[in-house]
């Protein structure tokens, strides 16, 4: 494999860690759902509130 075929792959990577999208995969896989407008709505509300619940110190 090239080093511009791995640094396209590897900062495609890190474009989707960065916009959720792996994540999103992960949970589809991890639940069993397949993917819809609503499960993805439910994961980044879930995902929003988890985030934002969590008091920050200092």
């Amino acid at each position: 494999m090239s080093v511009l075929t791995r640094l396209w792959l590897t900062l495609v990577g890190i474009a989707r860690e960065l916009s959720d999208e792996s994540a999103y995969a992960r949970h589809l896989a991890y639940t069993g759902r397949p993917h819809s407008n609503a499960e993805w709505r439910t994961f980044s509300d879930a995902r929003l509130r988890r985030k934002y619940q969590q008091g920050k110190c200092c």
